[in-house]
């Protein structure tokens, strides 16, 4: 299991994990891979943990490297906080 990279924005802190698919067995090696991608956010707090929701990233095009399916798991997230993806909100945080 990876370990979740994080970053803050306005006031949240999120936390990403990439998780590779296992290569299918017809695949062959250079082929980029496909990942799970899992998204945490929390309000930003200062010594205490608050609470945090879950959120699946959909579905995406294989990505080239770990680091590229980070950066769409931290603009999935963005997206979240600024109300644009519907059904899915950090209004209760």
């Amino acid at each position: 299991m990876s370990t979740p990279l994080s970053d803050h924005y306005k006031g949240f802190e999120i936390k990403v994990q990439a998780l590779r698919r296992a290569k299918e067995r017809d695949e062959p090696e250079d082929v980029a891979r496909h990942f799970d991608i899992v998204v945490t956010i929390a309000r930003s707090a200062h010594g205490d943990s608050g609470r945090s929701v879950m959120f699946g990233v959909p579905d995406q095009e294989p990505f080239d490297s770990p680091i590229d399916a980070t950066r769409a798991g931290i603009d999935y997230a963005r997206q979240i906080i600024d109300n644009k993806i519907e059904g899915q909100s950090v209004e209760d945080l």
